[in-house]
């Protein structure tokens, strides 16, 4: 095999290098993008992120809203309890009171 000249060895070299360096600088570009659409994909997931605790925040007042609602609610059910609890014992009363008047006439 034939030795080759420092010269031709040297073009080679310079040509490898470069060949190698285009290669990286390539790799490199790619990756930037690649982080770029990473950034924007955090920075949407974070905005989306945020819209969700807005809308669970929200949620929340409305159960505690409506709470308060069902809280009145199971209030007036029970007053009406008692005031038909009520009214059936005056009832009761009249009619023991009414069999008790038709049991003494007879």
């Amino acid at each position: 095999m034939a030795h080759l000249p420092a010269e031709v060895l040297a073009a080679l070299l310079a040509a490898l290098i470069a060949v190698v360096w285009a290669l990286l600088k390539k790799k490199d570009s790619d990756q930037e993008a690649q982080i770029k659409l990473l950034f924007a994909k955090h920075d949407e997931d974070a905005k989306a992120l945020q819209e969700l605790r807005v809308q669970i925040a929200e949620k929340h007042y409305v159960k505690t809203e409506l709470d308060s609602k069902f809280d009145k609610l199971e209030l007036t059910i029970k007053e009406s309890f008692k005031e038909l609890s009520t009214e059936f014992r005056t009832l009761s009363a009249a009619l023991l009171d009414h069999i008790k008047q038709e049991d003494a006439r007879k």
